[in-house]
């Protein structure tokens, strides 16, 4: 009630929490199309009559680029400032839809993919840096976990409008209708936030390239942090290949569910998600259980995933329950940033988050890629209409074996935390 009064009666608290709703509303954005291929499967791949593995491309260029261009953003977001940087990568994003919705060549399709990958980059990095310059410290964390609530709506929304917009107008119209999306939100960005060379009570951090080369290499040579960067791989992966790209057709195969119906229940992943984000570090921190809390949830992820992926099963309430845990479960990603942080000091914590996501995105990107390769590998050469291939559950469960592979080696890997002594005590949550 007093942050509302607040809101309705002191112009500048007004504006300053209207300008992050818009810069959150560019990380709801780049969700929807992210995890639109997902939603969109057969169409696109009947589309340009594509194999798996041509398929598993888009989600990989779209994971290259975004995880490339962190650590760059870090350095640059400071010297441009959130505004440019948002504005400019809003434009980029509708820019990659637009191509992708009109193209009818695959290579042009998966640079539509990177191109949009480039734009999303910066979306939650432009967000966090918001909150911290502009906004009032107590309020923090409840913005930072409301922007990822944001950003989790717009993956549930995607599911449901994509699904229903494609099947009265086609996934083209769906594109082109994204790009107006875009366009609406650099508008609001463009009128609620200010440029921060306007801005007297922001001192951007700048220094010489060469210093954040030097302080680069520093990170990469701390053992904890690259730990804690490998154990977010394990927890973000199922999110990448399953909720983003695959989930989708692996549901409809397993469940016989309708395309519209399997993309609802992928989202419930989303929805976990959301849940986990905002209560596993709440609870972590207030029992200071940080590492304890990461290690338990490595486990379960990887129950929760090797039950749906081998179990038989076809009880629809268990597949909610095991969707909701993974998205649960992974949300011990965020913690995984806070520990990272731990090791950081003011003029570093950007840097180490970019890393860390660095590392993160591209241990997505790779595996999406491999799981496109073995099912094509393992194709037992069944045809779906005239020329689109299909895959059965067998050849999915191989597949899929390498998340299942990848999550038990990070749980692994996350018991050395058990004998992790931080440099710095106090630990700040941040999370991505």
């Amino acid at each position: 009630m007093v942050i509302l009064k607040h809101i309705f009666t002191n112009k500048t608290i007004r504006y300053a929490y209207l300008a992050w709703f818009s810069i959150a509303l560019f990380y709801c954005y780049q969700y929807i199309l992210r995890v639109s291929p997902g939603v969109l499967v057969e169409e696109i791949r009947d589309t340009f009559h594509i194999t798996a593995e041509q398929f598993s491309t888009l989600g990989f260029y779209y994971l290259i680029a975004y995880a490339i261009l962190q650590i760059p953003l870090g350095i640059f977001v400071d010297r441009l400032g959130v505004k440019i940087t948002c504005i400019v990568s809003i434009l980029v994003c509708a820019f990659g839809a637009g191509l992708l919705g009109s193209t009818n060549t695959f290579a042009v399709a998966q640079l539509s993919r990177f191109i949009i990958g480039a734009g999303s980059a910066a979306a939650f990095m432009c967000t966090l840096k918001f909150i911290s310059d502009h906004l009032p410290p107590g309020k923090r964390g409840f913005l930072m976990g409301s922007t990822l609530a944001l950003g989790t709506v717009g993956a549930l929304l995607s599911a449901r409008l994509v699904a229903y917009f494609d099947e009265f107008f086609g996934w083209r119209d769906v594109m082109t209708l994204s790009v107006v999306i875009g366009i609406v939100v650099a508008c609001l960005i463009a009128i609620f936030v200010k440029g921060d060379s306007q801005d007297k009570h922001v001192e951007l951090y700048k220094q010489p390239l060469s210093h954040n080369f030097a302080e680069i290499s520093k990170i990469l040579k701390s053992r904890v942090i690259v730990l804690y960067a490998i154990i977010a791989i394990g927890l973000y992966t199922p999110l990448s290949a399953v909720a983003d790209l695959w989930g989708t057709a692996f549901l409809m195969e397993k469940f016989k569910l309708s395309s519209t119906d399997s993309a609802h229940y992928v989202m419930l992943i989303y929805i976990g998600l959301t849940i986990g984000s905002m209560t596993l570090p709440w609870m972590s921190e207030k029992y200071n259980k940080l590492n304890t809390t990461i290690i338990v949830c490595s486990f379960c992820l990887l129950l929760c995933f090797s039950l749906l992926l081998y179990m038989p099963f076809d009880s629809l309430s268990l597949l909610v329950v095991l969707l909701l845990g993974i998205g649960f479960f992974g949300g011990a990603e965020m913690m995984c940033f806070t520990g990272a942080l731990a090791e950081s000091h003011k003029y570093d914590s950007g840097q180490i988050i970019g890393i860390v996501n660095t590392l993160n995105m591209l241990g997505g990107a790779f595996l999406q890629l491999c799981i496109g390769l073995i099912m094509d590998k393992n194709w037992s050469g069944l045809i779906k209409g005239d020329s689109l291939r299909h895959y059965s559950i067998l050849e999915f469960e191989l597949a899929f074996s390498t998340l299942t592979i990848m999550i038990l080696m990070c749980s692994l890997a996350s018991l050395l935390l058990l004998h992790m002594k931080h440099k710095h005590s106090k630990l700040e949550l941040k999370i991505d």
